[in-house]
């Protein structure tokens, strides 16, 4: 594939850059040239992810589509310091093992028998993935499921069942590896795709509206609250039912937990920090509640101007969501963890909540995979690419329902990434499905926000999401198991992408019927000379 990868890339590159006959103009090519170079090496991981991702920095340059000083800033956007932030609080999380507490409490309280605990362990999977990695997610709950499942075995043994029902297994391991994928949907934070789809926003469409934490939240949250419910149903009960057995393994749990203790210092503390980020990343700007807009606490810091709701609408963001996640990971460096530890036969300060040794375990490449769809996105806008893409596009969608091309979109979406990365993908496409909703003349959040959802709902292939791979790592489930249930929950899932978007998020969002005036090209573009 790295072969195949390399060749079809730089094909690509050179054919669109060189050959005759094309409908594009120079500037045009070049960034076609780059943007296909990119999307084959980051698809075929032809060479690493984090250095496929570095090509439009060096090649925007070289090719004169855009300055080195002007490719910079996009790499180092305000939304890769956001995701850069909450990293750093989720691995302090993870640090000190307050995730595996949040975890346990989770799955205890909800688990009391086999059934139940499938339920718990997807509740604890998917709010855990509100905040931190869905592969930390999965990795995190894995060892407690072999826990849970050898109980579950011994106790077979001894009720006289020669072999243990493998149903039950397979729905633990799928629940909670699907839980994790799904749960990221419910925050801005909560999964690359999610920041992807921000920051290309923002930069194709500058005077759209600005997308808070609170607003995604209050938006997609209840798409992660119908999905655990629907699904643990349909796995327990409809595609692997398993005989209900109340005991030893709901006891496993209890013990788990029983074995942590009370909670040390620094759990405390960091529990605290994680406690404060959620707080001030939803109540930061104006959250509407209906009837009724609860003030965010950052007018307190913009001044008396924030009292004029134009000019709030305008500058709601100049304190942001990444102002937040920086400022609690920074503190996260200057609290002591309280933690006493012996060296040398005297006690010493364990130092604090965080240290850069554990932060600069940091995932870059996912870093470094957003700034290069960012830049890409900048590409398609300054040099009318995006228009061109979509106006060859918009027949497909013209003239039809809004929740048909959002299911259409969501449905394509999400069987392309049972074989390909999910950011990478959303990277890729995003500017093609915005350009090609706004020639089409529908508001360009109808087709960005079920393409960036539906990346994260591929339920079918280990090698579709990285927890689905974590599970099959296991050796517990065989593929066509995860094939027969990831397929039903695919369509389920793209159905509660319309649904939720439809019937609820559209209207949280002011997404509109048709293409709004902050989504039309300006006369300037319009009239952009050929180059």
């Amino acid at each position: 594939m790295q072969y195949l990868g390399l060749v079809l890339g730089t094909s690509l590159f050179l054919a669109l850059l060189l050959a005759p006959g094309l409908p594009l103009d120079v500037l045009q090519r070049k960034v076609a040239a780059v943007a296909a170079l990119t999307a084959v090496f980051w698809l075929t991981v032809a060479i690493p992810v984090g250095a496929a991702s570095l090509l439009p920095a060096a090649l925007f340059p070289i090719l004169g589509v855009l300055p080195a000083r002007e490719v910079g800033p996009v790499y180092l956007r305000d939304l890769v310091l956001l995701f850069l932030g909450a990293f750093i609080v989720a691995l302090g999380l993870e640090r000190w093992g307050v995730h595996r507490r949040i975890a346990l409490r989770v799955v205890q309280t909800v688990g009391s028998s086999r059934r139940r605990l499938v339920l718990g362990f997807m509740a604890a999977s998917a709010f855990l993935s509100l905040w931190i990695n869905n592969t930390a997610t999965t990795l995190l709950m894995l060892p407690i499921v072999s826990a849970v499942l050898l109980r579950a075995e011994e106790e077979d043994r001894a009720r006289g069942l020669p072999t243990s029902d493998p149903r039950f297994g397979w729905c633990l391991l799928l629940g909670v590896a699907y839980a994790a994928s799904v749960g990221g949907m419910g925050t801005s934070v909560g999964t690359a795709p999610n920041q992807e789809f921000l920051g290309q926003f923002s930069t194709l469409y500058p005077g759209g509206p600005k997308l808070t934490f609170g607003e995604w939240f209050l938006a997609f949250g209840p798409l992660v609250a119908l999905f655990v419910p629907i699904a643990w149903i349909l796995l327990t009960r409809v595609i692997y039912r398993f005989e209900d057995v109340r005991g030893a393994a709901s006891l496993e749990v209890r013990e788990q937990r029983a074995a942590l203790g009370r909670w040390r210092t620094p759990e405390k503390r960091m529990a605290a920090v994680f406690v404060a980020t959620a707080c001030l990343w939803v109540f930061r700007a104006d959250l509407s509640l209906g009837s009724f807009t609860l003030p965010g606490w950052s007018r307190l810091f913009l001044g008396s101007e924030a009292s004029d709701p134009a000019w709030y609408a305008v500058h709601k963001n100049d304190i942001s969501d990444a102002t937040v996640a920086l400022a609690l990971s920074i503190l996260m460096f200057l609290i002591p963890s309280g933690e006493l530890r012996s060296t040398g036969g005297t006690e010493a300060r364990q130092g604090f909540l965080m240290d850069w040794k554990t932060a600069s375990g940091l995932p870059w490449e996912v870093l470094l995979l957003l700034g290069g769809g960012f830049c890409l996105a900048h590409g398609f806008k300054i040099s009318g690419l995006d228009r061109v893409v979509g106006e060859s596009l918009a027949p497909l969608i013209a003239d039809r329902p809004r929740w048909v091309v959002a299911g259409a979109v969501a449905l394509f979406v999400s069987l392309l990434t049972e074989i390909t990365s999910n950011t990478a993908t959303t990277a890729v496409l995003l500017p093609v499905m915005a350009a090609a909703g706004t020639a089409a003349g529908l508001d360009p959040l109808a087709v960005m926000l079920p393409t960036t959802l539906a990346a994260s709902a591929a339920f079918m292939m280990p090698v579709a999401t990285p927890p689905n791979a974590v599970v099959f790592a296991t050796r517990k489930i065989p593929v066509p198991a995860m094939a027969r249930a990831g397929f039903l929950l695919n369509l389920l899932m793209v159905g509660l992408i319309v649904f939720v978007f439809e019937f609820w998020a559209a209207d949280r969002l002011g997404v509109e019927a048709t293409t709004p005036e902050w989504a039309r090209p300006l006369p300037a573009q319009e009239a952009k000379p050929v180059r």
